[in-house]
């Protein structure tokens, strides 16, 4: 069998989400994602530091510190969304709730780039593995007879683990490629994780080049699910209206579930209250003509919306821009026109 005839039975056959196997998938917080538009790569952690475009670095310092240094030398890509790790990290988490106390292990604004497994499969120098290469490593395997000896229906399993030690390590199994990676060669799809983060993406595109906008704002997409486990803070709305700006948070089972165990687990009695701050810049099409920003603290476990009332006016503002930030992380990034008869 050759990549795509395994490719097209793993999608009948071996996951349960059939969509899942026609992609290798990408994981980052926003701001890297936008330093990887900006320059059309995705870097290897050696190189990414090198060049200083990790502006976000959200893995356990604890895997990398006992990581392979030959494995930072790779660009490294999942069969699958939903990995083990993605649940410890997604979303704004508590920094009392982090995975095994690492402060960093945190994605306040998760990005998936999707790419064509097969034309990745495809490349001189691509390698796969049925495990992860963090940690210890695993066996890196090239061509389409090896791949199709790894065990596909443990890799896309969905679902309760029967045998989590084992099961986490297939549902991190990895595609690495050397160096630096093009992403213009198979990239498919950008996904966020609820509308109010893709228009962040797009505004934070649009402020970097207005072509890199028109270029990848096509394939930007929301999916319905099984991408996000949803199960830390985010924003699900913000707007502006006749001087009053609203702001909503996430309310979900999924997070409360993961702060009441991670609570117990870590011996945590009581959250700290979280700094948040909302940027207000009042802008026309020339220049900047104000900026205000407002600070308040929330709840993590019981966070309250936000209404920010008599917001002044600006006879030569045309549009206002407002950014969200938690810990001084940003979560969200709007831009509305302001109303010609609000404008006075």
């Amino acid at each position: 069998m050759n990549f795509p005839e395994i490719i097209t039975d793993n999608c009948a056959n071996h996951s349960e989400i059939a969509w899942w196997p026609e992609f290798a998938f990408h994981y980052t917080n926003i701001t890297n994602a936008i330093n990887i538009l900006r320059t059309g790569y995705l870097y290897s952690r050696v190189k990414a530091s090198e060049q200083n475009l990790m502006k976000s670095d959200n893995a356990s310092k604890q895997v990398i510190n006992m990581t392979n240094s030959k494995t930072t030398e790779f660009v490294r890509f999942y069969f699958r969304p939903m990995t083990p790790t993605q649940y410890h990290n997604e979303g704004f988490k508590h920094s009392q709730l982090r995975y095994d106390g690492d402060t960093n292990a945190n994605v306040p604004v998760p990005i998936f780039f999707l790419f064509n497994l097969r034309k990745l499969l495809e490349m001189p120098g691509t390698q796969f593995s049925q495990n992860p290469q963090s940690g210890y490593g695993s066996s890196l395997y090239t061509g389409a007879s090896n791949f199709a000896k790894l065990d596909f229906d443990k890799i896309y399993g969905n679902g309760p683990m029967s045998n989590p030690s084992e099961d986490k390590r297939f549902r991190h199994a990895e595609i690495v490629y050397p160096g630096s990676f093009d992403i213009s060669s198979c990239l498919q799809f950008i996904v966020c994780r609820n509308n109010i983060e893709k228009i962040t993406l797009l505004n934070c595109i649009k402020d970097v080049s207005i072509k890199l906008f028109e270029k990848y704002s096509p394939i930007v997409k929301v999916p319905t699910k099984e991408v996000f486990y949803k199960n830390g803070l985010f924003i699900t709305d913000c707007a502006y209206n006749n001087r009053i700006c609203s702001v909503v948070f996430s309310d979900t089972y999924a997070k409360y579930s993961y702060m009441n165990y991670q609570m117990s687990k870590l011996s945590v009695n009581e959250l700290r209250k979280l700094n948040v701050q909302v940027s207000f810049d009042w802008v026309n099409k020339r220049d900047h003509v104000y900026q205000e920003v407002v600070d308040f603290y929330i709840d993590y476990a019981n966070p309250i919306n936000i209404t920010l009332t008599d917001l002044p006016l600006f006879p030569r503002a045309t549009n206002i821009k407002i950014k969200v930030f938690i810990n001084k992380k940003l979560m969200c990034y709007i831009e509305q026109p302001l109303v010609s008869d609000s404008v006075y």
